[in-house]
């Protein structure tokens, strides 16, 4: 299956390649790579299309979860508020693959070449860079958080006290040693078999999260029943909109499936956002209920790393960010490549003529300044917050873009009223997500980074 996924992809990128698209070779290849973890030769049914669209969802913000139901205001508020932010996301793929037949585009950033330039390409591609640093980010914090755990419940008062047991020597140490030495590699793909590991890794908390509900004698804190202030509603929206983002991905699932029509895609995607609520619900409640406002932003950081069971977890959840944050490392790589191809006009030769050079330095310059700010961050909500503003572009933002593009070229100078109300609703979409990303950044930058005055938060100690 993954050298059906392969050659589909090369063919691909060598067709772009040759039109002269050099950016869209690179991006194309990253998502089918990347982000489709398996594609039928001869096409997908929606039931398939369903299950891409959640494993490309699922990840580490269900360690995230549990603390973003404390900051939605408790289970029924947080579950209502991420039904309604369903509402949009499925309104909002769906406009992405309506502007996909257009011109039969495979990919996001096609999409955006085609309805709105070069420019909104070249945007998308930046949003993508950004996601892939963020995400390695949070690997490295989550590394570090792992390690927390198990050495507080192996060690107790000596882990506050050891040089060795600080979470930034164990973060650059696993990091330097295990994870740098990959990520200079052109290809990964001896890497595909271990980041299958994956879909255990990310749904393991969620069995935690009930194991440990059932188990643990804790006292919670306060339970919530309304979110302390409005504030707190719209700074939790990017963290379910990050939760639940596949837009990325929208555009080649549906140009891989055997029937391509929104009618089948509607129904992959219902039962994608059906599945990804019921896992997000379950590991978000369990814990919550176990913690009340107690509840750490890694709901992993709580839990006895010397039991067994949890230790599994631990260890596969280690193994998972590991194996991973080179191939995000490859991801990153792969779009600023395009992106410095497109602004220096580099010819083909050019190109590949300077790509050892540009791995060895980008990879560095990539590794390091990751490292250091996974060492710097507070913790892995502040990072995921950050993710959800980059959510909130790609959700809103550019399919909002698109939707009006499609308005105009139906009716240029929108006289007619559907045309007028399709442009006023992507208006609607473009100031929403600009509005959230504007207060959810701003919040983060002033309160979470400047307030913490570069210190590592460690409530253990």
């Amino acid at each position: 299956m993954w050298e059906a996924l392969n050659t589909i992809s090369h063919s691909i990128c060598r067709t772009m390649c040759e039109s002269g698209h050099l950016l869209a070779h690179w991006l194309t290849r990253i998502l089918a790579e990347t982000f489709l973890p398996t594609v039928l030769l001869y096409g997908t049914s929606w039931p398939v299309a369903a299950f891409l669209l959640v494993n490309a969802a699922l990840g580490a913000g269900v360690l995230n979860y549990p603390y973003a139901y404390d900051k939605a205001g408790g289970v029924f508020f947080a579950a209502f508020l991420q039904i309604i932010m369903m509402i949009f996301l499925i309104s909002t793929m769906l406009v992405l693959v309506y502007s996909a037949d257009v011109n039969k585009d495979n990919t996001y950033h096609d999409v955006l070449l085609s309805l709105c330039g070069r420019r909104a390409q070249q945007f998308a591609a930046l949003s993508i860079l950004l996601t892939c640093f963020g995400i390695c980010i949070t690997f490295l914090i989550i590394i570090g958080d792992q390690y927390d755990r198990l050495f507080l419940s192996l060690v107790k008062e000596e882990f506050c006290t050891r040089w060795f047991y600080d979470r930034r020597f164990t973060i650059s140490a696993t990091a330097i040693i295990t994870i740098l030495p990959m990520c200079y590699y052109q290809r990964l793909d001896f890497l595909r078999y271990a980041s299958s590991l994956g879909i255990f890794a990310m749904l393991y908390p969620v069995f935690l999260t009930i194991y440990e509900y059932y188990k643990l004698g804790v006292t919670p804190g306060r339970i919530k029943v309304m979110p302390d202030s409005a504030v707190q509603v719209f700074v939790v929206i990017p963290v379910f909109s990050f939760a639940y983002q596949t837009h990325e991905i929208v555009v080649p699932v549906y140009a891989c499936m055997k029937n391509r029509n929104i009618r089948d895609f509607t129904k992959a995607t219902f039962l994608a956002m059906a599945m990804l609520f019921f896992i997000y619900c379950v590991a978000g409640s369990f814990g919550y209920m176990t913690f009340g406002s107690l509840i750490a932003p890694d709901i992993m950081e709580q839990y006895d790393g010397s039991d067994p069971i949890v230790l599994v977890g631990m260890l596969a959840l280690v193994v998972k960010m590991i194996t991973t944050y080179p191939q995000l490392v490859v991801c990153g790589r792969g779009a600023l490549d395009g992106l410095y191809a497109e602004f220096a006009h580099l010819t083909t030769d050019q190109f590949i003529k300077g790509e050892f050079k540009r791995r060895i330095v980008v990879t560095t310059l990539w590794f390091m300044t990751t490292l250091l700010l996974a060492v710097l961050a507070p913790n892995i909500g502040v990072v995921i917050e950050l993710l959800g503003c980059l959510a909130s572009v790609n959700i809103f933002i550019f399919p909002g873009l698109c939707l009006i593009s499609l308005s105009q070229r139906s009716d240029q100078y929108l006289e007619h009223w559907k045309s007028r109300a399709k442009a006023f609703v992507a208006s609607l979409m473009i100031m929403f997500g600009t509005f959230v990303f504007g207060v959810v950044f701003t919040k983060v930058i002033m309160y979470d980074l400047m307030s913490n005055n570069g210190k590592v938060s460690h409530p253990k100690c």
